[in-house]
């Protein structure tokens, strides 16, 4: 008896299984990390985490990606076998499905990264830099889902048409990722903060460097798909690129925030802004008692006034930003809150 989903040179639907299945829980995981420290660690939470959630879970994008890829590897999808006329179609309309899903994650990952780093920024030029960089994300994604309802419709397209088009999408792709990095660079070019802290600011967002050579890993795979097009052994391959560049982008879009769930676990590694023999404990003027500076964020950090007993309390309630003052010096990558009064 053959086993419902094995890997042979013929058969490939229990390698996309493993895949989808693993990378979807890897993504569930780091998802759940995210919304516990939001709720209990360093709320509230905000557009970005929200955008992030929706790639993830609470639409459904990734996990509903890999129900429609589960559903179209039930009806032959990766199998170099005959399949009824029924079968294929359901195949490919899973297929297309999950296409769809895709383009919605990956593009909610970015969305999620951007507003992360517009919410760490003020000045003009950089917000417009980034709303330009969330604009023309949300025209890539609908121009993605558009191309793949119109190559759907029109099946009797040249297959070279329809691969000039993954190479189009797969180009701004890499061009959105590495402006998002950019913006990054940007962000702490200008503040007066060591450098060795300025590139821990810039790795925590790296990791879209990835999500390039994944994205140009899987065009390759689908160039190969395209150049055996009646082989689905070949589509398998692009089929599992998806897999991982979709639950990776999604992954990537939280790791600026995974430090302090790891802090929290330390009994005192990234607790406070205190220098070597300092307390890691801020005195609030004439007050006798301390108040625990608790980690935050990748590009968040405490911030407590001598003299303001209330700064801490309100702290929750105010926009993260960068300071320009190069006084800080605390264990985790800093970025600074500049209260009301000095906007």
């Amino acid at each position: 008896m053959r086993a419902p989903y094995s890997i042979t040179p013929t058969d490939q639907s229990g390698a996309i299984v493993i895949t989808a299945t693993l990378f979807m829980s890897w993504m569930c995981m780091v998802s759940l990390f995210r919304l516990y420290m939001r709720l209990s660690m360093n709320g509230p939470l905000s557009l970005d985490d929200l955008a992030a959630f929706i790639g993830g879970l609470c639409q459904a994008f990734g996990v509903g990606h890999v129900g429609a890829m589960m559903y179209s590897v039930s009806h032959g999808l990766g199998r170099l076998t005959e399949q009824s006329y029924e079968e294929e179609q359901s195949a490919r309309e899973a297929l297309y499905a999950a296409d769809l899903l895709f383009f919605a994650g990956h593009s909610a990952a970015k969305i999620s990264v951007c507003l992360l780093l517009r919410r760490l920024g003020r000045a003009k030029r950089y917000l417009l830099m980034c709303n330009v960089t969330g604009l023309a994300t949300c025209v890539w994604a609908l121009a993605s889902i558009l191309g793949i309802a119109i190559s759907v419709v029109d099946r009797v397209g040249s297959p070279i048409f329809a691969n000039i088009g993954w190479k189009v999408l797969t180009a701004f792709d890499v061009v959105i990722e590495a402006t998002l990095l950019g913006l990054s660079i940007f962000l702490v070019w200008g503040i007066h903060m060591p450098i060795k802290r300025k590139a821990a600011v810039i790795f925590a967002f790296s990791t879209r460097i990835s999500i390039i050579v994944l994205a140009i890993i899987r065009q390759l795979y689908i160039n190969q798909a395209f150049a055996a097009y009646n082989n689905p052994v070949y589509v398998a391959d692009a089929v599992i690129m998806t897999e991982v560049l979709l639950h990776c982008s999604l992954i990537a879009a939280t790791i600026p925030c995974l430090k302090p769930f790891v802090a929290s676990f330390d009994t005192g590694w990234g607790q406070g802004t205190a220098r070597k023999g300092q307390s890691s404990y801020v005195n609030s003027g004439s007050d006798s008692h301390s108040t625990a500076l608790a980690p935050r964020c990748i590009g968040e950090s405490q911030m407590a006034v001598p003299g303001s007993a209330q700064s801490y309390d309100s702290h929750s309630s105010r926009q993260l930003m960068l300071s320009r003052d190069d006084n800080w010096d605390a264990d985790m990558i800093e970025m600074d809150l500049i209260s009301r009064s000095r906007g």
